[in-house]
């Protein structure tokens, strides 16, 4: 718990503290599974009391932190936002926020800041999970010849399937349904469930105890502080988490606690255990609007402070006035009428929030106000971008419209990620189009490399592949890198990626290929728009400071010390280029977002970045000879999703 929220409050190192979601389904898979295979072995297991303790022990913590963060909806989020928080209310209130918030992610989604519900997706999981381990266990023991055999038999089949099913989505790019869906996170909660099975053996060697507790925490730890956001996740590496929570656990089963002074470090993490379901619910939402109340969208190190002191505060008046009354009966004593109360509950809430829905498509003057910034929160940037066909092509293959020399004109491909395809809307529209060619191949999340180690999932190094065959007998004029170097520079890897481009820029230099990267793009500390629109109802003075991530320039200038120019390459510094005195604009052309989100350019600002850039980047047709290209393929396609051997042969998996 305290990692997921060292992560969302944004803590120094803590970049991989998302994995306190993994740990916390290990967790819940030992405790539920020995508390149903216990009752099993009684004779006093039912599925009404299984499914009553569930909702006497969920819903009404969960109902209130919904109902009451309703409130602040209405003053905080935009007509868009809240028409989308009143629907994912809807979802957790089902609890298919998991589905919900999938059906919503992709690589250009909505800031995760902006949704308050968002961590609700877990609690999701964790409900899908339970709605099919009690009849698996209780088919298992009461018809298996041997439950003994049977039951660790079924549970390794079931995690076997759900791993691998985890790590193929990740590996083919789907790690957002690996992410959230249940099925790929179901591993992880029966390796939790395994340490309840018979024949495991008790650790009571003290000494041996305290040596794997180390050895436990050094395994979670390094996730916690080592690991990344990114399309690798969860797959394989969210086994290492999981192994450390199960050896943690292992380490204490079957020793009985000792009395802690509650003020002692341990008396402390207990308390943190005792209210860490309401901790879950309210922190996030309240770290959201918190953000939403400031002009800037950013918390200080006071701000977050003084809110985790309030997050603490409130889920201790959640535990104890809340969950504690529905779990000792204190409120609802029988069975029925906990079921009686929680269907009402659930369908008044459900109705509240279907008038909120409705209430929510009725703009008030401030949004309509607002209405051209609100706008760019569902910017379609695929045609600028040329989505689906040079960047990120829907085919896997670039064709020839993206990567095709043409004869006469000086032909320049534009190569990286995302962040070098918002350029081509402004390079073709700025360059001399009667010399100029421009070229453009693209991958969502993929460095601009020759080294298939950096990159981080399949497409991405299937993409590498491919661009290694089509440099073999294709030789732009030019070749432009550009990519999220905020992103692949995050400690400890700014090394590797200044030697993994400095290999790449040497192999085009040798092939004759003359090279720009364009160093990190203007990026803001958040959403743009919602930034804009937030400034101007609350009409706060807008002050580019208060907006740009202040580490693009410490990049920039790390970047060009370690990439000098020399013959054949040059480093253009974008932020130089667009920000004099590091004053960037935030809008232009009459109040359009440079951005339409926390970096990626719209085409307005696409035409007015690349006006400012193409001087430092000397791409008239007579800085650059054009070269021959008879001997190039005119039919050559790039293929992505397709590795090949050197001639990418087609039809490989």
């Amino acid at each position: 718990m305290l990692s997921v929220i060292g992560f969302h409050f944004e803590a120094p190192r803590v970049f991989g503290g998302f994995v306190g979601v993994d740990l916390f389904f290990v967790i819940s898979g030992f405790l539920i599974t020995g508390i149903i295979q216990r009752e099993m072995r009684e004779g006093i297991f039912s599925f009404a009391g299984f499914y009553e303790r569930r909702l006497r022990r969920l819903l009404p913590p969960l109902y209130v932190m919904i109902a009451l963060m309703a409130i602040p909806s209405f003053h905080f989020l935009l007509t868009s936002e809240r028409l989308d928080y009143f629907r994912s209310a809807m979802a957790a209130v089902t609890f298919t926020s998991n589905v919900f918030f999938w059906s919503q992610a992709g690589y250009f989604d909505h800031a995760a800041l902006d949704k308050p519900l968002l961590h609700s997706w877990s609690l999701a999981v964790e409900e899908q999970f339970y709605l099919v381990l009690p009849p698996v266990l209780w088919l298992v023991l009461r018809f298996a010849k041997s439950a003994r055999l049977a039951l660790p038999m079924a549970l390794a089949a079931l995690s076997a399937a759900s791993l691998s099913l985890c790590i193929w989505l990740t590996l083919t790019g789907r790690s957002e349904s690996a992410f959230f869906m249940s099925p790929p996170r179901a591993f992880e909660f029966l390796v939790g469930a395994a340490l309840t099975l018979d024949g495991v053996p008790v650790l009571r060697n003290r000494i041996l105890q305290h040596a794997l507790r180390g050895v436990a925490v050094v395994l979670i730890l390094i996730p916690v502080f080592t690991y990344q956001q990114g399309p690798d996740f969860p797959g394989y590496r969210a086994l290492l988490p999981c192994a450390g929570a199960a050896l943690f656990i292992w380490c204490g089963t079957g020793i009985p606690n000792r009395v802690r002074h509650p003020l002692s470090f341990l008396g402390i993490l207990r308390f943190v255990g005792q209210i860490s379901y309401s901790l879950y619910l309210w922190h996030w939402p309240l770290f959201t609007f918190a953000r939403f109340a400031k002009p800037g969208l950013v918390l200080t190190l006071g701000n977050k402070t003084m809110l985790f002191a309030l997050t603490v505060a409130l889920s201790y008046l959640s535990w104890r006035f809340v969950e504690q009354p529905f779990l000792a009966r204190t409120w609802i004593a029988s069975r029925r009428d906990a079921y009686r109360w929680a269907g009402a509950a659930s369908a008044l809430l459900l109705v509240g929030l279907g008038l909120g829905i409705l209430s929510s498509r009725v703009s008030t003057a401030a949004d309509r106000a607002a209405a051209q910034l609100d706008a760019h929160n569902s910017y379609d940037f695929r045609s600028p971008y040329r989505f689906g066909s040079c960047f990120a092509p829907a085919s896997g293959t670039f064709d020839q419209s993206c990567v095709g020399l043409v004869a006469g004109k000086t032909n320049v491909l534009l190569w990286g990620d995302s962040l070098a395809a918002h350029y081509f809307h402004g390079l073709s529209r700025n360059a001399d189009t009667q010399g100029l060619h421009v070229l453009q191949a693209t991958q969502p999340a993929c460095m601009p490399t020759f080294d298939a180690a950096a990159q981080g999932h399949l497409p991405c190094r299937n993409f590498d592949a491919q661009l290694r065959a089509y440099f073999g007998d294709h030789k732009p004029d030019l070749v432009i890198l550009s990519a999220d170097w905020l992103e692949y520079a995050r400690p400890p890897r700014f090394d590797t990626m200044i030697a993994d481009l400095k290999g790449t820029i040497a192999r085009l230099n040798a092939s004759g290929m003359r090279v720009v990267l364009l160093g990190p793009s203007v990026q803001f500390k958040s959403r743009l728009p919602a930034m804009l629109l937030r400034a101007q109802v609350g009409g706060a003075k807008i002050r580019a400071d208060d907006f740009v991530l202040p580490n693009v320039f410490a990049l920039d200038g790390m970047m060009q010390a370690a990439l000098p120019a020399h013959d054949g390459f040059s480093y253009v510094s974008v932020v130089d280029a667009v920000c004099p005195e590091r004053q960037c604009p935030v809008t232009i052309d009459g109040g359009i977002p440079l951005s339409w989100d926390h970096a990626h350019l719209t085409a307005e600002g696409s035409v007015y970045v690349t006006a400012r850039l193409l001087p430092k980047l000397e791409m008239k047709s007579s800085n650059v000879v054009p070269r021959r290209v008879e001997d190039a393929n005119p039919d050559a396609q790039l293929s992505i999703g397709e590795p090949r051997d050197s001639q990418l042969r087609k039809g490989a998996p």
